[in-house]
C-alpha cells in the first residue's frame, strides 16, 4: 500500500470517528445539562440512592459506569410507574426528562430483570 493511500484511509477513518461523535445513548459527551440531576449506575446500585428535586420539569442525567445496561423507572406511592428512561448501555449516558412531576414521594429502580431485587432502587422526594 502506498503512503498516499495510507494517508487517505487514515483521513477517512478520522472523519468517520468525528462524524459519529463521542457521546452515547442520547447523552452528551460534554457532561450533564444545566439544571439536571446526575444519577450514576454502578453494578447494582444508584448513586445517589436518595434524591430531592423540585416539582415540575425534572431532568436526570443518567451515567452508566457499570458493566451492565440499566434503566430508571420512577413509581408513585401506589407502585404505579409514572416515568421510565431508555435502557442505558455500559459506558453511555442518557438525558431523561419528565415534563411535569408532581410533588410527592416516589421510588426509583432499575427494571432490568433481577436488578431491583439485587438492591437497585432508591427514594425520590419531589417538593
Amino acid at each position: 500500500m502506498t503512503a498516499a493511500v495510507r494517508v487517505l484511509l487514515l483521513g477517512v477513518l478520522l472523519a468517520a470517528v468525528v462524524a459519529c461523535g463521542g457521546g452515547g445513548g442520547g447523552g452528551s459527551s460534554s457532561g450533564a445539562p444545566a439544571g439536571s440531576t446526575t444519577v450514576t449506575t454502578v453494578d447494582f446500585q444508584f448513586k445517589p440512592k436518595t434524591m430531592t428535586v423540585s416539582s415540575g420539569k425534572v431532568v436526570f442525567f443518567l451515567v452508566n459506569n457499570g458493566p451492565s445496561a440499566h434503566d430508571m423507572v420512577i413509581a408513585d406511592s401506589t407502585g404505579k410507574s409514572v416515568a421510565r428512561s431508555s435502557l442505558v448501555q455500559s459506558g453511555d449516558t442518557f438525558t431523561f426528562t419528565i415534563d411535569n412531576l408532581p410533588a410527592g414521594s416516589y421510588v426509583f429502580y432499575c427494571d432490568v430483570p433481577g436488578h431491583r431485587a439485587s438492591g437497585m432502587e432508591g427514594t425520590l422526594t419531589v417538593t
